[in-house]
C-alpha cells in the first residue's frame, strides 16, 4: 500500500472527452468493474513520490472513428477527504502534457460532488 497526499487542481477539460469514448469506457469497465464518470480529477501531489507502476493494469491503444488513441496505465486507489472515501483509480495516459507531480483520477462517481471537493482541497490517495 502506498499513501499520497495532494491538492485538487483544475485540468484542461480533456478528461471528459476521453472518458466518454466507448472503447475506453468498456475497457475500464472490464478492468475496474465500473464505467468511469465522464471526467477526471486532477491532483497536484504535495511531493513527488515515485509510484509503484508494477501494479498498473495496462490498456492498449486503439483506433476509433478513424483516429488513434494511446494506451493508459491504470492503478486502483481510494480517494479520501476527511472521513469520506470513494473508490477510483489513478490513470497514466501514454501521451500526457501533465507534469510528473499531477495525477489524474477516475471514479464511478463525480469526485468533486461526492467528496465536496474544490480547488485547493487536500486529499489522500491510498494506492491499493
Amino acid at each position: 500500500m502506498q499513501i499520497l497526499y495532494g491538492r485538487v487542481v483544475s485540468g484542461k477539460g480533456e478528461g471528459k472527452y476521453f472518458m466518454s469514448l466507448k472503447p475506453y469506457r468498456e475497457r475500464f469497465k472490464r478492468i475496474l468493474g465500473y464505467y468511469p464518470y465522464e471526467g477526471t480529477l486532477n491532483i497536484k501531489l504535495s511531493e513527488y513520490i515515485p509510484i509503484d507502476m508494477s501494479k498498473c493494469i495496462e490498456i492498449e491503444g486503439f483506433e476509433y472513428g478513424g483516429k488513434k488513441y494511446y494506451g493508459v496505465k491504470v492503478l486502483p486507489a481510494k480517494i479520501c477527504k476527511d472521513e469520506f472515501a470513494a473508490r477510483g483509480a489513478l490513470i497514466f495516459p501514454e501521451k500526457s502534457d501533465n507534469p510528473k507531480d499531477i495525477v489524474e483520477v477516475i471514479s464511478p462517481v463525480n469526485l468533486r460532488e461526492y467528496l465536496s471537493l474544490k480547488n485547493g482541497d487536500v486529499v489522500k490517495i491510498i494506492v491499493e
